[in-house]
């Protein structure tokens, strides 16, 4: 597991040549569900496989704020440069190499989101949000303008250890790759960032659509794990043939 996990790491250096957009992600919040792989599978574009951790598949919902957004070649641009973003997201393999699934990535920013749709051919959805952080209680309201929304609350604990390779921690953050579908096709992309700094998280208030307008249906309290601030490289994608 280990060494699949880090696929991308190997191939991609922090300084390796290529890198297309230059960010921050902070502010950010997993959380995840078991579900039903076969049903998920059955969600999945040809090519894509099931990525299962004990036998179990998983999705994830996950709030975050995308900072100091920048195009290679480019100066960062006013009003793109920051924007709040909420992903539900599941975990599979292409070829034998893991990597993240988007069913959808909701954006507050239309710039991004038309950029993303074309140049990573990503399922982004423009979506208002109402984003606030009160003492120690972050509040973060999603909403499309004719569909879905989510309304969470959450505060951040005290840093846990670095995840083990094999644990579900490490299964469900350490990803390397994306993996996004056009016309029949499946296409890769790496990010590149140091390994996660997760913290405990509790979640007094999850009201969620987001999810089950994915075709998913979850119960019970998620698995919650807060994030402290990365700095991400992320490459274009790659036609897998």
């Amino acid at each position: 597991m280990a060494s699949d996990q880090s696929v991308a790491t190997w191939k991609l250096g922090p300084d390796a040549p290529g890198w297309a957009i230059d960010m921050v992600w902070k502010d950010l919040l997993f959380m995840h569900w078991p579900v039903d792989a076969s049903h998920l599978q059955s969600l999945l574009p040809s090519g894509l496989e099931v990525d299962t951790h004990a036998g179990r598949a998983w999705v994830g919902l996950v709030p975050f704020t995308m900072d100091r957004v920048r195009l290679k070649g480019l100066p960062r641009v006013p009003g793109f440069t920051r924007f709040h973003e909420c992903n539900v997201r599941t975990y599979v393999r292409c070829n034998g190499v893991p990597g993240v699934w988007f069913f959808s990535l909701d954006a507050a920013n239309p710039v991004a989101v038309w950029t993303a749709r074309l140049v990573w051919k990503l399922n982004y959805i423009f979506a208002r949000f109402r984003v606030r952080t009160e003492n120690d209680l972050c509040t973060y309201e999603v909403r499309r303008p004719r569909g879905a929304r989510s309304r969470m609350q959450w505060r951040v604990g005290e840093p846990l250890p670095p995840t083990e390779p094999g644990s579900l921690e490490h299964f469900l953050t350490e990803r390397y790759c994306l993996y996004s579908a056009s016309r029949g096709r499946v296409w890769r992309g790496i990010v590149r960032h140091e390994p996660w700094t997760l913290c405990r998280a509790e979640v007094p208030t999850l009201d969620d659509e987001l999810v089950r307008a994915a075709g998913l249906e979850v119960a019970g309290p998620p698995l919650c794990h807060a994030a402290q601030p990365l700095h991400v490289h992320g490459w274009p994608i790659k036609r897998i043939r």
